[in-house]
């Protein structure tokens, strides 16, 4: 088995020597003087607005460029996000419910950041601004050059030991609405006063205010789905060991087939795809035979232990694309798989080679788990987002529950999978 550890270590080691690897997108950048600079922009899957971007010219280039909110008003990745950089009030209390405070917080503190647009229109655009601290969403009346936040806060009640949420966003859009006085004023605000504090929610009511000028820059959610189908190849290598273990002077038993895969992809941001969390459903049936002449007795005597196990795999995975370009993707991830077996009908044979001794036949021994775990470890590299090359890694697993003795399994699975989507 050293060439599969060594083919699995060049697997999962390539990724490593792509750590710094960049996504450039085309896009553009205006700076502060009002010059519009177009090239590319790395784009990143960022969780929380950036602060600063690096930008170059043309792709060949190998000269880069660092822009943030002292050198530049906006910036966009052509097709994904856009971003303009203000000075704004930014609230400062948590909403989430395990560190919400016994009182109302409305500090706030001025800072000039990039507000990443989600609509705009004839009358209103509407801004989001994610911090360490929480999603903030800010409106800007047209004509207007200050954009405000939308208030949306939480305490906790002492009286009814309860979460109180205090939903000012709703009464500055109602305002807004009625200060337009738009053909649709009932039916917006009927809208505004049932609105969560959501991207989705807010854009719809931007829209429906700003009417058939509204532009919408980013989608409400950037996560997508995948689905996949693939075949491969495992080498499972099964050994018994420990102090109890029936089969003593035996050696390790190999079994290779086939292996059929189909699986879900899930993106956090399918237009970046730097990590996602993937779904995998397996099938192998794998064949066994494990040997051991014991001489140590009065009659010398052997063991035989033959089975066919039928294993359905269910593994949810981590998946972090460490080398990430529209053609190649080269990724490592981890995850836990649940197994499902089935056994042929087997039995441990005992012989006594030499003599007129009959053979012993002992039914379902070692008896073998029929649910069990295992946790792969994989590599591989994606082409053109359609195929993909992976190689995984189980360490040995065990297929008994015994305490004296277990029987486990070490795989090695090599797979081509086709990719739905893009």
């Amino acid at each position: 088995m050293h060439f599969f550890n060594r083919l699995f270590l060049f697997f999962f080691a390539l990724p490593l020597f792509s750590l710094a690897q960049s996504n450039y997108k085309p896009g553009y950048v205006v700076t502060t003087q009002g010059d519009t600079v177009r090239g590319y922009i790395n784009y990143k899957q960022w969780d929380q607005n950036p602060t600063k971007i690096t930008f170059k010219a043309n792709l060949e280039s190998g000269d880069t460029k660092t822009f943030s909110v002292k050198n530049s008003s906006a910036f966009a990745v052509s097709g994904y996000e856009n971003y303009r950089s203000y000075t704004v009030s930014v609230s400062q209390d948590l909403i989430d419910i395990e560190k919400v405070k016994q009182q109302l917080d409305t500090t706030t503190i001025a800072d000039t950041v990039f507000l990443r647009i989600c609509t705009t229109g004839k009358y209103l655009t509407v801004f989001s601004y994610t911090d360490k601290i929480k999603d903030h969403f800010y409106y800007l009346e047209a004509g207007a050059t200050q954009p405000v936040e939308l208030g949306y806060h939480a305490y906790m009640n002492e009286e009814n030991s309860g979460i109180q949420y205090v939903t000012t966003y709703r009464l500055q859009l109602g305002n807004l609405v009625r200060k337009l006085n738009t053909n649709s004023t009932d039916k917006i605000i009927r809208e505004v006063f049932i609105a969560d504090y959501k991207e989705a929610d807010l854009i719809k009511i931007a829209e429906d205010i700003n009417g058939p000028s509204s532009l919408k820059f980013s989608q409400p959610s950037l996560g997508g789905t995948r689905w996949f189908v693939g075949v491969g190849a495992a080498v499972n290598q099964l050994k018994f060991d420990g102090t109890g273990n029936p089969f003593p002077n035996s050696t390790s038993s190999n079994s290779i087939s086939p292996k059929i895969t189909a699986g879900l992809d899930f993106f956090a941001n399918k237009n970046v795809q730097r990590f996602f969390i993937r779904l995998e459903y397996s099938f192998q049936m794998n064949k066994y035979k494990i040997s051991s002449n014991d001489n140590s007795g009065f009659v010398p005597s052997n063991n035989t232990f033959n089975f066919t196990q039928y294993n359905n795999s269910l593994t949810p995975q981590i998946i972090l694309n460490l080398y990430n370009k529209e053609s190649v993707k080269v990724f490592i991830g981890a995850g836990v798989s649940v197994n499902l077996s089935a056994y042929n009908h087997y039995q441990t044979v005992t012989t006594f080679p030499g003599t007129f001794e009959p053979a012993i036949y002992n039914n379902k021994y070692p008896e073998l788990s029929g649910f069990w775990a295992s946790f792969p470890l994989s590599a591989g590299v994606s082409f053109s987002k359609k195929i993909e090359v992976n190689f995984h890694y189980i360490p040995a697993s065990s297929l008994t529950n015994y305490n004296s003795f277990s029987g486990a399994v070490t795989s090695y699975q090599f797979g081509i999978n086709y990719l739905f989507g893009k």
